[in-house]
């Protein structure tokens, strides 16, 4: 949502009327917007009109992230930030930081992306902004939705921004708002659809309520401002209405409501929305039991996804892989998981290197800062150090995990926690690998399982190396039938990997043994217990999970997701 400024009378273009067309397009045709913003960044720095040079480059970045185009996008918005710094505008700061979030959040990387969108929020809070704010808010609340952790945060969010949008009279925003709204309780409801079927269908039946009130309330906000922006965003609503929808086994209204977005998306030129709209779409076809349709329709959006984020691509895919397991057909699910993993490990690269560089840029301005003060200079360097050698004392040197000093105390800080579950992973045969392939591929084998281990936990789960071949995991908020799922998952995928592109007749398996922490355990009994889980897997032919209850629970069927 952007908001034109004023400009003086006396300057030579109407910049009011020029700013509020790129606006429009911004939304409406965004390529065009690309298009025509350059010339008019030359006019505007040729009259030295520095804040309609921020408007013009703020505009051009977001048009360039609804066209997925994030490193062009990232440009354009760093570009504005240092703008909108150097004139001291913090009503524009405040807005820049929350588009940079944006494009942080499209590359994948979250961290970075909470830490823009807190410093826009203290800058709204300070400024009393409350449009902004109520905005921030929403983007806040959508990052840590997309993160899938932390879903009271996201709530709590969300419920503030629905105080303030009536307020300021912003029905697009209050539709954004619910439509959040029912993403964080679709996830939940999709997650406990196995599990807690009865909760599963209470949270569905909510999530489709906070749906159909933001369809309602985008159209009036398409009746109101007419503009491309909302339209995008009721189009969004209806996607979100229809998974919610799903997800209550309401699949004929689903189908309507998709047929409506159909409709809609020509008037949207935002390429993620199409391939968001095909992904449910494709869903809607699994379930229905038209699996050749659901093929094609995935099919179509994955080369609509080709050139977009990776995390565009890796949520089509995962859909495919379910609609291949439904026809049987396990290899092509198999092929279809592999691409899926590549996609997401592409996403978490991405997300280093924009995080590399969003930290490097800050040291760059600290180093600045800091040029006349030796002496926090050397501090800032010493602390700098400091943390590298806890790292390095944390961290196995040859994976990249954390060691058992590591892990020690991740387990110190979780204890107590419930549904905590401790695994131990042991690769089969391991020596025989050292032996017969040569120790540098043993070498490549234990960083490569280290991989596969880390892609399939979510965030806040944690796997070390605590010798040799033997691996930990320590899964949060995770009961024993979804720990056991994510287990299976890691044993399939360590099994499944083209080993012999390292050596051939290389082959590679892993035997894990899992418990959950019960109270009173420490970390000396939870490795006993698990390691007598682990002695059972081998017991009963090696490439098996085998996981022990607390004494009082009893393990579930495997769930389907971790």
């Amino acid at each position: 949502m952007t908001t034109v400024r004023a400009v003086r009378d006396a300057d030579p273009l109407d910049w009011r009327h020029e700013l509020a067309q790129v606006d429009a397009l911004c939304d409406s045709a965004p390529a065009l917007c690309v298009a025509l913003v350059p010339g008019l960044l030359e006019r505007a720095r040729a009259d030295g009109l520095v804040a309609v040079e921020i408007e013009l480059e703020y505009l051009s970045g977001w048009a360039r992230h609804l066209l997925s185009d994030d490193a062009l996008a990232l440009g354009a918005m760093e570009r504005a930030l240092e703008l909108a710094t150097g004139l001291q505008d913090r009503v524009w700061e405040g807005r820049v930081l929350q588009g940079l979030a944006a494009v942080y959040n499209g590359f994948g990387d979250n961290l970075s992306a909470l830490e823009l969108l807190e410093r826009s929020l203290a800058i709204r809070r300070e400024l009393g902004d409350l449009e902004g704010l109520a905005a921030a808010l929403n983007n806040l609340a959508d990052t840590y939705i997309s993160m899938g952790r932390f879903p009271e945060k996201a709530y709590e969010l969300l419920t503030e921004a629905m105080t303030i949008w009536p307020r300021v009279d912003r029905p697009d925003g209050t539709c954004a708002t619910l439509s959040g709204l029912a993403k964080l309780t679709t996830d939940d409801a999709e997650t406990l659809s196995v599990t807690d079927p009865a909760s599963s269908r209470m949270l569905a039946e909510r999530a489709v309520h906070y749906a159909e009130q933001g369809v309602t309330v985008g159209l009036t906000a398409v009746g109101v401002g007419a503009s491309a922006g909302n339209a995008r965003l009721v189009a969004e609503a209806q996607v979100r209405l229809a998974r919610a929808q799903m997800a209550h086994g309401d699949l004929a209204s689903a189908r309507e409501v998709l047929d409506r977005c159909a409709l809609a998306l020509p008037q949207v030129s935002a390429r993620y929305l199409t391939i968001r709209y095909h992904a449910a779409l494709g869903r809607l076809h699994r379930l229905l039991g038209d699996l050749s349709a659901a093929k094609v329709t995935l099919t179509s959006a994955l080369v609509l996804s080709e050139g977009s984020r990776p995390m565009e691509r890796a949520d089509v895919l995962h859909e495919l892989v379910a609609v291949y397991e439904d026809a049987g057909d396990l290899a092509q699910a198999l092929d279809t998981h592999r691409q899926y993993h590549e996609a997401v490990m592409e996403q978490r690269d991405q997300a280093a290197e924009r995080r590399g560089i969003l930290v490097n840029a800050q040291l760059d301005v600290d180093r600045v800062r800091q040029a006349h003060d030796q002496t926090r200079q050397h501090a800032a360097e010493l602390a700098a150090l400091n943390r590298s050698l806890a790292h390095d004392a944390a961290h196995d040197p040859l994976t990249g995990l954390l060691n058992r000093r590591g892990l020690d105390a991740v387990l110190h800080g979780r204890h107590g926690e419930p549904d905590l579950a401790y695994v131990v992973a042991d690769l089969d045969l391991f020596k025989s690998v050292n032996d017969q392939h040569s120790h540098p591929v043993g070498d490549e084998v234990l960083r490569r399982v280290g991989q596969i281990m880390t892609a399939c936990l979510r965030l806040g789960d944690v796997v070390a190396r605590v010798g040799g071949e033997e691996f930990v995991l320590v899964l949060r908020q995770c009961p024993p039938a979804d720990a056991l799922a994510a287990c299976e998952r890691i044993r399939i995928m360590v099994a499944a990997h083209p080993w012999e592109d390292l050596s051939a007749g290389l082959r590679v398996t892993m035997s894990m043994g899992g418990v959950t922490a019960g109270p009173d355990d420490d970390p000396a009994t939870l490795a006993a217990r698990a390691d007598a889980a682990l002695y059972e897997a081998k017991r009963r032919g090696r490439n098996q999970v085998a996981f022990i209850p607390p004494p009082e629970a009893a393990v579930p069927a495997p769930a389907g997701h971790h």
